[in-house]
């Protein structure tokens, strides 16, 4: 199965961050949106892992000592650059960060030597679209300006998921592989 490790956004922030999808796409910019049932801190992808490694992976997420947070998601931005936008993403507010980066250490330091390599640092970060061509990219680079310091609300971060993910026409479906609790 195709998958990774993640803390799912909802309540309110998911809602905001939704509301600021629209504004994008009244901007004009081609951009495909991640869904609000979606919306996730990515912290390991994994890509195509076995049933077998897929078992390790709870097997060793289970034994980890994880602690919750509530975190603010602030600011938006793109990578690999708001010149060059590829991806749109919102982040974690800077003094929430941690909180998030812990959680990842911990998690990709357990799945060593499981699923793809990947030694880009991590970025606490919530996906909202991919750009699919340079149309507006003006107005798009103007709006991710203007909403830099953008607040979207509070997450309670209470649970970290094995995600599958299935690749469709219409985008991936997601589904809980395994559910870990925070303290």
């Amino acid at each position: 199965m195709r998958a990774f490790v993640a803390l799912e956004i909802s309540g309110r922030a998911a809602d905001s961050l939704v509301d600021f999808e629209k504004e994008l796409l009244a901007a004009g910019a081609d951009i495909k949106f991640v869904e609000r049932e979606n919306l996730h801190l990515n912290l390991r992808f994994l890509g195509e892992v076995t049933d077998a490694q897929a078992a390790e992976v709870q097997s060793r997420l289970g034994r980890l000592a994880m602690k919750g947070a509530e975190v603010v998601i602030r600011g938006v931005g793109a990578f690999p650059s708001p010149s060059r936008p590829r991806v749109i993403w919102a982040g974690v507010a800077q003094e929430h960060e941690g909180h998030v980066t812990e959680i990842a250490r911990q998690v990709i330091e357990s799945l060593e030597g499981i699923g793809e390599r990947d030694d880009r640092p991590f970025r606490a970060h919530v996906t909202l679209g991919r750009v699919r061509s340079g149309r507006n990219m003006r107005e798009l680079g103007e709006l991710l300006h203007e909403n830099s310091g953008r607040e979207f609300g509070t997450v309670i971060l209470s649970e970290v998921k094995l995600k599958s993910s299935v690749l469709t026409p219409n985008g991936p479906v997601y589904r809980d592989a395994g559910v870990f609790r925070l303290s």
